[in-house]
């Protein structure tokens, strides 16, 4: 005999406190399944990224960066959605057929692995995580820009 959900037999739940969810980054642990999230979906590297650009492959750069630290500095032609907005603004700003990648600060970080978790419950099937995200990037000398960044350096950099 299967079990069938009638609303009587949930009733122990009515007399719980429940609070409405507000943020659902703050209002779930997903920390406790971070160290699988950053193997349970595809990665690429600077390399593999920066061949994509030199060939002119339609990409999308996503920066999950705080919107401060995005303007201070970022992969140059990357957009960002903060983490906490990634299901609000999604839809809005990313196609489900884009090719989408995704970083963050840096390999300790795991907002990348969060929001391609999150896309990927959105039905984005093309994302990927570059883990090393922006230090690893500006590390191999690649183009970087925001208003931390000299107009003359962002125009030399390759």
């Amino acid at each position: 005999m299967g079990l069938e959900y009638r609303g009587e037999d949930y009733r122990w739940y009515k007399d719980r406190a429940v609070r409405p969810m507000e943020d659902f980054n703050r209002d779930n642990e997903v920390g406790i399944f971070a160290g699988r999230l950053e193997s349970m979906y595809a990665a690429i590297s600077r390399e593999d990224i920066k061949a994509l650009i030199d060939r002119g492959e339609r990409i999308t750069l996503l920066g999950v960066l705080p919107p401060d630290e995005f303007e201070k500095e970022h992969i140059r032609g990357s957009i960002n959605i903060p983490l906490p907005a990634i299901e609000r603004d999604s839809i809005r700003l990313l196609g489900k057929e884009d090719l989408i990648i995704i970083y963050d600060r840096d390999s300790r970080s795991l907002a990348s692995a969060v929001a391609v978790d999150k896309l990927y419950t959105l039905a984005y099937r093309k994302t990927l995580r570059y883990q090393g995200g922006l230090e690893d990037w500006k590390k191999a000398g690649y183009c970087v820009e925001g208003r931390s960044i000299p107009k003359e350096a962002q125009a030399g950099q390759g």
